[in-house]
């Protein structure tokens, strides 16, 4: 029987993206049309990403679009997370697009229209729509990258990741081709149907996974698909760094996590699962390693974020309701605390071409209390100290894997989050044990700003010591996942 494309009730299922992008297209014909009115452009960009939030509780759960688009209760849990993302930055970007004299409301609508790819990405039952997501994401993050056209490491950055994305799109684009010349569809549903009784040594399957992986392992800054991140994030314009590290990334992982779930009956007579773990692995070691000896703020949180995907690489070795449960939690703490720690390094009021080092937070502590304080909340997080969020993250990601036969690498990752602890721990150290040089600049933040740090310092220590919730919310949503 035919599925119809439009069933009934689709256009109240994707009311989110309606939201957003109509959002976006409002605050750039404003900007236009009223260009003093570019000061409120930042807060009704905050409201459209709240009015998208109470609408995902009107969404009724169900596939649309020919069976190319779900909507379920791990799908919410992750667009919260995007939507979680895109509020902080649109917070911690007011302030600094104010002092670097480059507000106005196309900022946010790419921000909006980014939001809106992730959530196809998030949904998409077919590649071709998490192509076709993923693009429009990258469209927009290749503009914020070069957001602040002014400065030339700016430049630089967006255009390091157009060049390196296309490739990596290129990676994704051939093998779905290879994918869809074994299975004849695109559909990851049909595809799972094919996979259950596929020959796993047919080494079409084999290339068409490798390339998969290295396109999505481009978008996760997976070692040793990772060159890139330390230079983008550096030249980005803070805010946007901070949720380019969190927001594509929670996308990419549900993608996988569909695939893997599909793959599952293959992947178990391959070597597949061998070659996560080395990612997982490469990541862990090298992320932390090079991360010891860094003394930019951002790159040394670039590093940081490449070692952070290789844990939560670890909890897609074996796909179950624990492990997809693990990596949603995971991605929500994340987001909380690194676009909290990449919120307070823009507020650092410097020339931007040059780096945000450790001496510039030295003394913070003590000239900007409550700034120091979410900072240190934010670094004690992600080193995994109780009783953060990252501990428990952290502690539910390496359980999943030990319970689950992966012991070996979930041993790697514990070993290399103590090895981390150093370098966040030196951040804290310059904040309260170090004297400011002659001359350091003051951190300027607004009420937006300082909003934004407290959602995370409170949804850091509230996940830290009542996790309960959380927990039995991204498990119940991963059970229902995998019964699809």
């Amino acid at each position: 029987m035919i599925q119809p494309l439009l069933e009934a009730g689709w256009l109240s299922a994707i009311l989110p993206e309606i939201i957003l992008s109509a959002g976006g297209m409002l605050l750039i014909l404003l900007t236009a049309f009223s260009p003093r009115s570019r000061g409120i452009t930042g807060p009704l960009a905050v409201i459209i990403f709240i009015a998208t939030t109470w609408a995902e509780n009107l969404v009724g759960e169900g596939v649309y679009f020919g069976g190319t688009y779900e909507i379920s209760a791990i799908t919410r849990v992750f667009d919260l997370t995007f939507l979680l993302a895109g509020i902080l930055a649109a917070l911690f970007a007011r302030e600094y697009l104010e002092r670097e004299g480059i507000e106005g409301g196309e900022f946010y609508a790419l921000l909006l229209w980014g939001t809106v790819g992730m959530m196809m990405m998030a949904k998409g039952l077919d590649l071709l729509i998490v192509v076709l997501g993923l693009e429009i994401l990258s469209v927009c993050i290749f503009v914020l990258l070069g957001y602040h056209r002014r400065l030339p490491v700016s430049n630089e950055a967006s255009l390091k990741y157009f060049l390196m994305g296309a490739f990596a799109t290129g990676f994704i684009l051939y093998g779905t081709a290879l994918f869809y010349g074994a299975s004849r569809s695109t559909n990851i549903t049909e595809m799972a149907k094919y996979f259950a009784t596929a020959d796993a040594s047919n080494p079409l399957l084999t290339v068409a996974f490798i390339l998969l992986m290295s396109g999505f392992g481009f978008k996760l800054a997976l070692a040793p698909f990772h060159p890139w991140a330390p230079d983008v994030y550096q030249g980005a314009p803070t805010p946007v760094a901070g949720w380019l590290s969190v927001a594509p990334k929670a996308a990419t992982l549900i993608v996988l996590a569909r695939l893997l779930y599909a793959m599952a009956p293959v992947m178990a007579k391959t070597h597949w699962v061998t070659m996560l773990a080395t990612l997982s692995v490469l990541s862990m070691i090298i992320g932390n390693s090079v991360a010891i000896v860094q003394r930019d703020l951002k790159r040394m949180l670039a590093y940081s974020g490449i070692a952070h995907v290789g844990y939560m690489m670890i909890a897609m070795l074996t796909i179950s309701d624990e492990s997809i449960a693990a990596i949603a939690v995971y991605t929500i703490v994340y987001a909380l605390m690194n676009i909290g720690a990449f919120g307070v390094v823009s507020m650092l009021a410097k020339n931007q071409n040059d780096p945000q080092t450790l001496d510039d937070i030295a003394g913070l502590g003590f000239r900007r209390p409550f700034y120091g304080l979410g900072l240190a909340v934010c670094m004690f997080s992600l080193s995994g100290l109780p009783p953060t969020g990252g501990f428990i993250s952290k502690f539910y990601v390496f359980r999943t894997a030990i319970e689950s036969g992966h012991t070996g690498v979930a041993l790697i990752g514990i070993l290399t989050s103590i090895i981390s602890v150093y370098y966040y721990l030196r951040v804290v150290y310059y904040l309260y044990m170090k004297e400011a040089p002659d001359g350091t600049a003051v951190p300027i933040g607004g009420v937006f700003a300082t909003g934004a740090l407290a959602i995370s310092v409170i949804g850091i220590l509230i996940i830290g010591i009542f996790p309960t919730p959380l927990f039995n919310m991204a498990g119940n949503a991963a059970r229902q996942f995998l019964q699809h």
